[in-house]
């Protein structure tokens, strides 16, 4: 009787012992589990902040898009079109836009005389290059104003989205910050629909074997930037061929 009792009280403290272990593992799996839906969540949610306002010239120039899909500032029928071949994630072109294009603007575009496009060309190590690009254009679909409005942003914020696993949010953000529809922006962003139109860009891009980014080309011929060690100098060298096309015109 004493020995069932012991038995008794043993077996009971074995089943005890393995219900405990089973829901010791069964908790750590479910908490295993909560952790990594967060991990993914938060990969996928991202911190959007505000970016800042760029420093946009007190000029005005006429904006638009050409047959091309290409945006551009200036007059459509400038004597000479400058295209910038321009990766948003690239910190030469973030240097070109935010510290030399505003004086180019103000001399060569906002006189008439120079029609300026902007053509992506991502460059393959610049994972955001791409979603960057097709941002400005969905902000694009609401005007081209709208579309140098996110130009701006993505350039001057360059550095807040550039390394971001997923830049959505942040893409929203900013098109909230210009004025935006933002659903329209982003079930636009979403389609995934101007990724072609992008990656078009880049293959024209690549078979005028452009060198790097900024490059520039002035009435569809590329300036040559062979040993420039600086945007100041690519800059300068675009600016020479300009004079000599308004010269030559």
């Amino acid at each position: 009787m004493s020995t069932r009792s012991q038995r008794g009280r043993a077996v009971q403290t074995k089943k005890s012992g393995s219900s405990r272990t089973l829901y010791l593992v069964m908790g750590a799996a479910m908490l295993l589990v909560i952790a990594v839906a967060a991990t993914i969540a938060l990969q996928n949610r991202q911190t959007a902040t505000l970016g800042r306002d760029p420093v946009r010239p007190a000029i005005t120039v006429a904006k638009g898009v050409g047959t091309d899909g290409f945006f551009f500032k200036g007059n459509a029928d400038a004597p000479v079109t400058v295209t910038e071949f321009s990766d948003y994630q690239c910190p030469g072109c973030a240097y070109y836009a935010t510290i030399l294009a505003a004086q180019f603007e103000q001399e060569y575009v906002a006189t008439g005389k120079v029609r300026f496009v902007y053509h992506e060309y991502p460059l393959n190590g610049h994972i955001n290059g791409v979603p960057a690009a097709i941002a400005a254009r969905c902000a694009g679909e609401q005007g081209a104003d709208n579309y140098w409005a996110m130009h701006d942003y993505l350039f001057t914020n360059q550095r807040q989205w550039s390394s971001q696993p997923n830049p959505q949010a942040q893409f929203v953000t900013y098109a909230r910050q210009i004025g935006l529809d933002t659903a329209a922006f982003e079930r636009c962003y979403t389609s995934n629909r101007f990724r072609d139109a992008i990656d078009q860009a880049k293959a024209s891009g690549d078979a005028l074997r452009i060198p790097g980014t900024p490059s520039f080309a002035v009435n569809g011929q590329l300036v040559d930037t062979t040993g420039a060690s600086s945007v100041e100098e690519i800059y300068a060298r675009m600016r020479q061929a300009v004079d000599r096309a308004l010269a030559g015109q």
